[in-house]
């Protein structure tokens, strides 16, 4: 599968653990530290005093306040840069400018790449000096590295976790609650604005966010599904109930979206549309759901929400749709 498109979600692991890839659609490319103005570490010496944590791996110990982190999946990195850190290490296949905002990919583009996702490379992660290295999906790929510099692991993929408790849990990692703070209350100011400002609209409308599939399949569910329905946003019946799962379903039975009368698909930033998403587009039985021949089927970017930047930027885009009802 192409790095530039959406992965393939069976299931909740299979969806996420395709994101945290590379080869899938959050398909974080990379080499040298990025340079910013906005205040971000970029490194330094290591700190001289450390904590415990607690993490998914057991109890470590971790500096007081961690400057060179090492990022070994593409959530981690999005979620670092929410708390003002720019990792020194990610991922192949990290920034790509189809699949991030412009301001995350400015701040990835030039970080060292450690190897392809789930095979992180302990030499080039030893080149780095980190002093601390986060992961979400590849515990036994990453434990090793743990002679490197302490590894702090929160499965995401098995844990049912949020993305919201996720980056709260990486927070805690790197000592930025503070950080944390400011984003989760200027994401929470925005959607009580929306949902004041939008009341009429988000109670007469239902909604669904969906992906295509290989072989006639199509996927419904996205972390995104926690945005709306913070947003109060009514959801489809087809969808699943809770904010982490995903259903597979078949072109034929797209009469599961019939009850929406608004249909998020996922889009990119580059304006392109993934090819497994493009091939239902173009399905004669997707013209005619009534929510696409009412002309309210809609690319979304922020598909894969992993950070409050990324929820921040869905608000915006599902208040753009918003006004058109």
């Amino acid at each position: 599968m192409s790095p530039r498109t959406w992965p393939v979600p069976v299931d909740r692991r299979r969806f996420l653990g395709g994101l945290a890839g590379g080869a899938a659609a959050l398909g974080l490319s990379a080499c040298g530290v990025s340079e910013s103005g906005d205040g971000e570490d970029k490194g330094g010496d290591k700190a001289a005093s450390t904590r415990r944590i607690k993490t998914d791996n057991g109890s470590i110990t971790v500096p007081e306040q961690p400057k060179r982190v090492v990022a070994t999946v593409n959530y981690d990195a999005l979620m670092l840069l929410d708390l003002g850190l720019v990792p020194v290490g990610v991922p192949d296949g990290t920034a790509q400018r189809a699949l991030m905002p412009a301001a995350s990919y400015a701040k990835l583009k030039d970080v060292e790449t450690i190897g392809a996702p789930g095979v992180p490379n302990a030499q080039a992660v030893a080149r780095l000096e980190p002093d601390l290295i986060v992961d979400q999906f590849y515990k036994d790929k990453t434990a090793p590295l743990s002679k490197i510099a302490p590894v702090a692991f929160y499965d995401w993929g098995h844990s049912g976790a949020l993305w919201h408790e996720q980056i709260a849990k990486m927070a805690e990692a790197v000592n930025r609650k503070d950080r944390l703070t400011s984003a989760r209350r200027k994401y929470e100011s925005r959607v009580k604005e929306v949902r004041r400002t939008y009341a009429k609209q988000i109670e007469q409308s239902t909604w669904a966010v969906l992906s295509g599939g290989p072989s006639g399949k199509f996927y419904l569910g996205s972390p995104l599904l926690t945005v709306l329905r913070e947003l109060g946003l009514k959801i489809g019946k087809g969808t699943p109930k809770g904010d982490a799962g995903f259903t597979e379903k078949s072109y034929e039975e797209l009469d599961v979206l019939d009850d929406c009368t608004v249909l998020l698909y996922v889009g990119q930033f580059d304006g392109s549309t993934p090819p497994t998403t493009k091939e239902l587009l173009a399905n004669k039985l997707w013209k005619r759901v009534p929510a696409v021949r009412a002309g309210h089927a809609y690319p979304i970017k922020h598909y894969g929400v992993a950070c409050y930047s990324f929820a921040l930027g869905a608000v915006d885009e599902i208040e753009a749709v918003l006004k058109k009802l």
